[in-house]
């Protein structure tokens, strides 16, 4: 596939048509994470933040607002907070996501829908990659499906029923 590295589309660089150029980086030092949102010169060059001058940076925990500098450095940025630099480290909160929809075994509901159909029973054994529950979403069907052999220990939803994006549909012990 040819890219055109010339095109906004394909930078990285906070562009965003008739607003200010904008980065958002979530941030986590000591346990506790932050938006910030760097604007101005600020650009992504690859991996590298780059920028002319010091990077002022707005951080909002709680809805308070503070200008800190940065530096970024490989993996690690450098916040100066109160005279000192912190090392902080990037968090993906998509990846956060899918990781937490991963922590029940794939057995959430991957979006909005309806359930259609319940293919098991509760105490029932099944095979790894057997159908268990059947989401209609978008106009499509998802097929839910053991990630591993078990026992169903729980169906929290029946057919008809609406959920949300993350919900656990099915509880499955590991045999």
């Amino acid at each position: 596939k040819h890219e055109d590295f010339h095109s906004p589309w394909a930078s990285s660089n906070g562009w965003r048509a008739g607003l200010p150029v904008e980065i958002d980086l979530h941030l986590s030092c000591n346990g506790v994470t932050h938006k910030v949102r760097a604007s101005g010169g600020a650009r992504l060059q690859g991996d590298t933040l780059l920028c002319s001058n010091p990077l002022d940076a707005e951080v909002q925990p709680d809805a308070l607002q503070h200008r800190r500098h940065a530096i970024r450095q490989g993996d690690t940025l450098y916040l100066e907070w109160q005279g000192d630099l912190h090392a902080v480290s990037q968090l993906d909160p998509i990846a956060a996501v899918e990781a937490s929809h991963s922590h029940h075994g794939g057995l959430t509901a991957p979006m909005n829908g309806s359930i259609v159909r319940v293919l098991v029973e509760a105490g029932q054994q099944v095979e790894a990659g057997t159908a268990l529950v059947v989401l209609e979403a978008m106009k499509m069907e998802h097929s839910i499906r053991a990630p591993h052999a078990g026992t169903v220990k729980a169906l929290y939803y029946g057919e008809g029923d609406m959920v949300g994006e993350g919900a656990v549909l099915v509880e499955l012990e590991e045999a």
